[in-house]
């Protein structure tokens, strides 16, 4: 057993046709690490997909990862937060309960994730035309798929309860809802001593339609229920409780840092009559290639401010320079540093990322997926500067230090406003 240390690309063979994405924390058997360096051969627990990965990517000593960057998922659970119209805490409450922040898969390979997703439940839910969220079953293992899903699936949940209650639920409520589906909640929740053994037939009956796992009733979700409604939704509301403690710091501060960027006039809209090419920013040498970005992204349909946030981290990531490169640990080219080993520029050759337009198309390719499509709204509705470079940084190019360089990317922005 090994699991994952970063994020990479599965190939069908070494250094071949990319298939997939295997996120940091996913665990796998190691099949062939000899024959095919730097690649090694894998396969994914759980699903029992196999592929080739770089062998640096893989912890061979250990199975356990531990857990995920916790301000990192916070920060995931505030910006959805918004997106969806439900509560950060509650997101990183779950987050915490069934996995400790973790991106670990168990055991026996049935329950993956923060959110403790299994292959069932994921297959029901990665798709929700209504918020426009179409993932795959191989997604499973990518922390950020699973919170936006969950997040869509809580939304929904939430206005459905809330409907039959004629009421908005609490957390505990709503999280029992998640768990039994929304009738069978209900009856809970109207009826508290009603009968474990009903509440749980009327979930099961139901369980296509709800779009909950009935094997997570006897699994995952079974230490929350027992004896009747009233007795379940405690067992609920002390866990949600012990998990709101352990992790609403984390969510608290992310919400406190974005105070205080606004408090600061980083915040609210930023009038930006047009950009400013003559920023010293941009060396005289590279204006053309700013109006290239600044004329793609247009045409794209985004407006001064998406373009200017563009632009600021074309600048940050390589000078502008199309021939940039940087092979520290990472294969990355081009304007925006599109990295071919699991990032943006996988599947791409060298030259093409080091061509500008082709460099630039291919961002706003992954601007246009649609597992994007909350943030490319967000991105493209916004009128604030620095929730336009957070948004692109956090997001479209993904930095490690997403922090540290959205404010150095903002103060870049800043310049190129006209």
């Amino acid at each position: 057993m090994a699991i994952m240390n970063e994020d990479r690309t599965l190939r069908e063979t070494a250094g071949g046709t990319v298939k997939t994405t295997v996120e940091k924390g996913t665990r796998v058997d190691v099949l062939d690490d000899k024959s095919g360096l730097p690649w090694t051969m894998i396969r994914i627990k759980g699903s029992g997909q196999e592929g080739w990965v770089t062998d640096d990517a893989i912890n061979k000593a250990s199975d356990e990862l531990g857990s995920l960057s916790r301000e990192e998922v916070a920060w995931e659970c505030v910006d959805l937060a918004g997106v969806f119209d439900i509560n950060a805490f509650y997101l990183m409450a779950v987050a915490q309960l069934r996995s400790n922040v973790s991106g670990r898969t168990n055991e026996d390979g049935t329950i993956f994730g923060p959110i403790g997703f299994s292959q069932a439940e994921w297959a029901l839910n990665a798709v929700q035309p209504e918020w426009k969220i179409a993932f795959s079953q191989e997604d499973i293992t990518q922390w950020r798929a699973q919170i936006l899903v969950f997040a869509g699936m809580a939304s929904t949940r939430q206005r459905a309860l809330a409907e039959t209650l004629s009421r908005q639920p609490s957390m505990a409520e709503l999280l029992f809802a998640q768990v039994l589906g929304t009738d069978a909640a209900t009856r809970a929740i109207m009826t508290p001593g009603t009968d474990l053994n009903k509440i749980l037939s009327e979930a099961r009956q139901a369980a296509e339609a709800e779009k909950i796992d009935p094997a997570n009733l006897e699994g995952r979700d079974k230490p929350l229920l027992a004896t009747d409604g009233r007795t379940s939704l405690g067992l609920v509301a002390a866990q949600v409780q012990a998990a709101l403690e352990a992790s609403r710091g984390h969510v608290r501060q992310e919400v406190e840092k974005r105070i205080a960027r606004a408090v600061e006039g980083f915040g609210p809209a930023l009038p930006v009559a047009g950009i400013n090419f003559n920023s010293p920013k941009i060396p005289a040498s590279r204006r053309s290639i700013a109006s290239l970005i600044a004329e793609s992204f247009a045409t794209a349909g985004f407006g001064a401010i998406q373009q200017i946030a563009a632009i600021a981290n074309a600048i940050a990531e390589s000078g502008l320079n199309p021939a940039a490169e940087n092979l520290n640990g990472e294969r990355s080219f081009g304007l925006f540093q599109l990295n071919q080993n699991g990032g943006v520029g996988t599947g791409f050759p060298e030259a093409e990322l080091k061509d500008p337009k082709r460099n630039i198309a291919i961002m706003l390719g992954e601007i246009a997926k649609p597992y994007q499509t909350a943030h490319r709204k967000r991105f493209m509705a916004t009128t604030s500067l620095l929730e336009a470079v957070e948004i692109f940084v956090h997001h479209f190019e993904k930095p490690s230090d997403k922090s540290g360089e959205t404010t150095k990317r903002f103060k870049i922005a800043q310049t190129l406003v006209a």
